[in-house]
This record gives C-alpha cells, sequence and structure tokens, in this order.
C-alpha cells in the first residue's frame, strides 16, 4: 500500500524529487531485488501494489479505509439480514396467498419477489466478500491487531483474522502477456478496410491487424527481464548491451544504430521481431520448447503486440509508430506478393499457396527478398528484418548461441522501452486488466530509473 501512494505521485503528475537519491536505488536492486528467486518476489510485489492503484481509482475501497474501516461492513450485513428476513416472510405470505388464490383462479406474484429478495441477498453477500478481501481491509486488519493489544492476547479473535487474511482478492491483472505475430496476420487488410478506416476518423482498424492473442507470463521471462536490469544496475540500452555481452556487437549494432530519428524504437522492434520469427520458423517443432527460444519469441510478440494494440505505452508517438507498423504490413504484402511467382533457387516449380501460412511467408521472405541496401532504407524494414536473419543464422552457426543472443537482447529491450513521463496512459490500462509493461514501469519507478540510458553499451562510451 506505501508503494502505491508513491506511484501515485506519478499519475498526480508530481515529480519524483528523490528518484536520483542512492538509496532510491538500492531500495529496488539491494532490497526488492535480493535474496534467491528475485524475479518471483520483485513482481509478486509489484502485483500486489497495482491492485491498490487499481482499487483507488476504480473501486471505493480505498474511500472506506479512510471513512470508515468496519463501518462499511455494516451496511452489507445489514441489508444481507433485510433480504433474507423478507425471503422467509415472502415465503409465509406466499404459502397463505396460493391458498386463496388457487380457490379463486388468480395467479400471485410472490415468487418473483422472493427470487429479487435472493438475489439481492447474494449480491450483498458478494459485495460484502469482495470488500473483505480487498488489500484495503487487511491493511486495516492488521493495523487493528497491531494497535489493539486484545486481539494478540485472543486465540478466538487471530483465528478470525488469520481467516480473513487468505481470502483472495479480485485481481485485474490475469499475468498473460499479448501476442503479436507479424508475418502471421498479415493478408488482413483491403480497400475497402483503408476507407472505412478514413470514412470513420480512424475508429476503425485499418491495418486489420488480426485478433488478439495472449500467453501465460512465464517464469522463465520474468527471470530474463531481472538479470537484463541486474546487469544493467539501472542504465537502460537499446539491447546493445546484450550483443556487447555476447560477443556480437559490431556486426548485429546496425538496428539499433538509429535512435535519434522519430519512431527509432518502433522501426528496431519490427526489425528484430521479423528476424525472431524467421529465425523461429528454422527450428523444428522440439527446438522451440527451448527455454531460451520460448522466451525470446515471447518477447518478441509482446513488444509487437504493444506495437499494434497499445502504441501509447511505447516511447515513440503513437501516430508514428502506426504508421510505420502500416508501412511494414504494405512491405511484407508487397514482398509476398512478388515473390510468390518467382523461382527458388534450385526448384523449378513457383511457389503456389504457401503464403496463406507463416511457414511459407518466412521461406518466400528469405528466399526470394532482395536486402542490397536495405540497411540504410528506413522504408525497407521487412528486408532489414530479412538481412538481419540471414546474419544470426550465417555468422552464429550454434542454435543455443544464436537463442541466446535473441532472448537477451529482448529482455534488455523490453527494459529500455519501459521508463515513460505518460503515467495516465498505465493508469488507463489497469482498468482493462493491466500491461506487463505497466508493471516494469512500476519497477523502474521504485528504483528512481525514469529516464533511458546511452544508445551505445557503457564500456564503449
Amino acid at each position: 500500500m506505501a508503494l502505491s501512494k508513491m506511484l501515485n505521485r506519478r499519475f498526480d503528475g508530481f515529480k519524483l524529487s528523490k528518484a536520483e537519491l542512492q538509496k532510491t536505488h538500492d531500495f529496488v536492486f539491494k532490497g526488492l531485488l535480493a535474496g534467491d528467486e528475485p524475479h518471483l518476489r520483485a513482481f509478486r510485489v509489484i502485483e500486489e501494489e497495482l491492485v491498490f492503484v487499481h482499487d483507488m481509482y476504480y473501486t471505493r475501497y480505498s474511500y472506506l479505509y479512510q471513512k470508515g474501516k468496519y463501518l462499511a461492513l455494516c451496511l452489507p450485513v445489514i441489508m444481507i439480514a433485510l433480504c433474507s428476513w423478507l425471503t422467509v416472510a415472502c415465503l409465509d405470505v406466499k404459502y397463505q396467498d396460493d391458498r386463496y388464490r388457487s380457490n379463486h383462479g388468480k395467479r400471485s406474484l410472490m415468487s418473483e419477489t422472493i427470487v429479487i429478495m435472493v438475489v439481492l441477498a447474494f449480491l450483498e453477500v458478494y459485495q460484502l466478500y469482495l470488500y473483505i478481501a480487498s488489500g484495503w481491509f487487511k491493511v486495516a486488519l492488521i493495523r487493528s491487531y497491531v494497535a489493539a493489544p486484545y486481539f494478540q492476547t485472543s486465540c478466538f479473535s487471530e483465528m478470525i483474522i488469520r481467516l480473513l487474511l487468505i481470502w483472495k482478492a479480485f485481481r485485474p491483472w490475469k499475468g498473460r502477456l499479448g501476442q503479436y505475430c507479424f508475418l502471421e496476420n498479415l493478408g488482413r487488410r483491403s480497400k475497402l478496410m483503408s476507407c472505412l478506416h478514413y470514412g470513420t476518423l480512424g475508429l476503425l482498424d485499418k491495418a486489420m491487424k488480426g485478433r488478439k492473442n495472449s500467453v501465460k507470463l512465464s517464469e522463465d521471462v520474468k527471470k530474463a527481464i531481472i538479470d537484463s536490469l541486474l546487469e544493467s544496475n539501472g542504465v537502460l540500452t537499446n539491447g546493445v548491451t546484450s550483443l556487447q555481452k555476447n560477443g556480437v556487437h559490431d556486426d548485429l549494432k546496425w538496428p539499433c544504430d538509429a535512435t535519434a530519428t522519430d519512431g527509432a524504437v518502433a522501426r528496431t522492434i519490427v526489425v528484430w521481431h521479423i528476424a525472431t520469427t524467421l529465425c523461429e520458423q528454422k527450428l523444428d517443432k522440439q527446438a522451440k520448447e527451448e527455454d531460451a527460444v520460448k522466451t525470446a519469441s515471447t518477447l518478441s510478440k509482446y513488444c509487437m503486440h504493444l506495437l499494434a494494440f497499445a502504441p501509447n505505452l511505447l516511447p515513440d508517438h503513437s501516430s508514428i509508430s502506426e504508421s510505420i507498423l502500416d508501412q511494414s504490413i504494405d512491405e511484407a504484402s508487397k514482398l509476398l506478393k512478388e515473390g510468390k511467382n518467382k523461382k527458388i533457387k534450385g526448384k523449378d516449380k513457383k511457389i503456389k499457396g504457401k503464403n496463406k501460412k507463416i511457414l511459407g511467408r518466412c521461406e518466400i521472405l528469405m528466399e526470394t527478398t532482395n536486402t542490397d541496401g536495405c540497411v540504410d532504407d528506413e522504408t525497407r524494414l521487412v528486408a532489414q528484418g530479412v538481412h538481419l536473419a540471414r546474419q544470426l543464422i550465417d555468422n552464429i552457426q550454434d542454435s543455443t548461441t544464436r537463442w541466446k543472443v535473441l532472448s537477451d537482447f529482448w529482455a534488455e529491450m523490453m527494459l529500455y522501452v519501459s521508463p515513460s513521463d505518460d503515467a495516465r496512459d498505465h493508469l488507463e490500462v489497469l482498468a482493462k486488466g493491466g500491461e506487463f509493461i505497466t508493471h516494469l514501469w512500476a519497477l523502474l519507478t521504485h528504483a528512481g530509473v525514469l529516464k533511458r540510458g546511452p544508445t551505445e553499451p557503457i564500456d564503449a562510451v
């Protein structure tokens, strides 16, 4: 609850004056992230904190905590007792009324009244449970226990308090990551949909990006991100540090160089996501289940999910991000259309129908896309992704090392895109359940990491 009150200062637009202090940094890096399995502890604390934030803005629990910790229990209890009494009374009246009306052929309305009373009683019971299970009530209960010696000497009161504390509260965060695969969702755009997009002033999705998918947030993803955060010590870079650590910085740093231009983060995400997808499709089913592969693939698709469905949570302006994604969709569609009728080297027949599936699309792009001169051309992001995939496959022969490079890159990139001054955007998504990037944003806030670091690794600066 204390952490949530600190976070509320950002939602209200106040400056965090203690963000640059060493003790703020140490609170997370030497406190919250200390000990065994820090990734589990850190995200468990942040999840509870964001539940308090959610309740502060979207429920009445915090108000009841401040104005009447236990008085709020009286109204539901009274309503439950009243509804129960009315139900019993209605049953008695119904019994007498049925006998009378059966003799006169008239219909009784008491059954509907009893149903309404029962429904109201259940609603009040549910509301009572939600309040008792909320974190605000539990904090009030613990404060009362500490302040009142009677509770500490009574075994019965301790048993009741222990019972109330184990009730699970409502969780807006479901622990799932949105997933969007760029190449898998192509072909969902038409001229009609483009016209409707402009005709509805942008209310209709122009790109027809496809439906939203999600996967459960795994411990491997949490661990990869926390390990990357501990290694960075709070100095966030856009993936170049992980490339240097794995000894591939000089060959693979070029997609991360254009950080000074508008939409640089969106461009980097698109290029690396395409390369990750192409590399993944080269693996067999068993290799795709490796931890590093699943971590890199999950974070890659989650970053694309943010770019497609929540661009306001990323550093670039949302309109620029949307424009880059639409441009990439156009480019990929064009390349696949051209490559579909080309002959693959070593084959005599044309590719037919393969672009309907992601495996066929990846094969077309890898075999037919011309990547000459694409590195310096900001309009050819898909070609850059193909070029990067070829570099990863040709330069890093060992599959384990290749996927360690990709996994480390995406963990670092996930941290890099998390700092933001638009706190209200994170608050709005909490009403819908929240996003994982909000959890990282909150964690970095408590560590005093409010800005991104250099675009080159520390040793190279």
